[in-house]
């Protein structure tokens, strides 16, 4: 559940090539998803596809509104996080960090990672491009609204945490 290791500002520096010379006036937005990692259990053997837990992605976007910024929406699947005016004001840029429940991301195709009693299954898997960060600015100038959209794809490192497997417990006769 917690963002890789890795520098969002290291995956963000290409994004920012884009604004180096833009038009004159343009409303723009780019935005950048860091890798992320969460753990996840030994599984069955016959169990192809992993449930994918909670997860914590941290996006950055950047933008430039030609009068002002008025709102920036941030979203993963249903997960979503709007700035309003008063936070992108005299800014550039913004990051935000959106927790996504287990329940609205796709099961991953697991192959041979994290089998249960398996020790030559990897321990680690890398599933790149599951899911897309979606950013939208909206704009105002002079009375004339704009919104633009940009999207990222995103990535997960899964570790397997090979502890004790844990057996459902036995039915007990006291029900």
């Amino acid at each position: 559940m917690k963002p890789a290791p890795v520098s969002i500002l290291a995956l963000f520096a290409a994004l920012i090539v884009a604004f180096a010379h833009p038009a004159d006036g343009d409303n723009e937005i780019v935005v950048a998803a860091q890798e992320t990692q969460a753990s996840v259990t030994p599984r069955a053997a016959h169990i192809r596809w992993v449930n994918l837990p909670a997860l914590e992605f941290a996006l950055r976007a950047a933008y430039r509104c030609r009068g002002d910024a008025v709102s920036l929406t941030l979203s993963v699947s249903d997960t979503v996080q709007t700035l309003a005016r008063e936070v992108l004001a005299d800014r550039r840029a913004a990051e935000v960090s959106l927790v996504v429940p287990a329940q609205q991301i796709a099961m991953a195709d697991s192959g041979a990672f994290c089998v249960a009693g398996d020790p030559e299954s990897a321990n680690e898997l890398r599933v790149a491009g599951f899911a897309s960060a979606a950013a939208s600015l909206r704009c105002s100038n002079e009375g004339e609204h704009s919104v633009r959209y940009a999207s990222a794809p995103l990535t997960v490192r899964l570790v397997c945490e090979r502890g004790e497997v844990q057996e459902p417990p036995e039915p007990s006769g006291d029900r």
